[in-house]
């Protein structure tokens, strides 16, 4: 499993129950993953990313995810 593919899988259980390995989220929460791990969490994007960017300045790696429920789309 390469980064990209564990971020994604921990990003997507932190959405769905709003924690990951013990540690909880609230909404609104945004939460920095780089290699697999939770590096930072803030109470808004520039902050998440800023300290993302610090640890790992290669854009190219990491990622941040907004904690929020899930948004149905229905299309009529």
């Amino acid at each position: 499993m390469n980064e990209k593919e564990r971020n994604l899988r921990i990003a997507e259980s932190i959405c769905a129950e709003f924690a990951w390995n013990g540690q909880r989220f609230r909404e609104g929460d945004y939460v920095a993953l780089l290699d697999g791990k939770i590096v930072a969490v803030a109470d808004n994007p520039d902050d998440a990313i800023a300290t993302l960017r610090t640890l790992e300045p290669d854009p190219t790696r990491g990622m941040v995810v907004e904690v929020t429920h899930p948004l149905v789309e229905v299309i009529r």
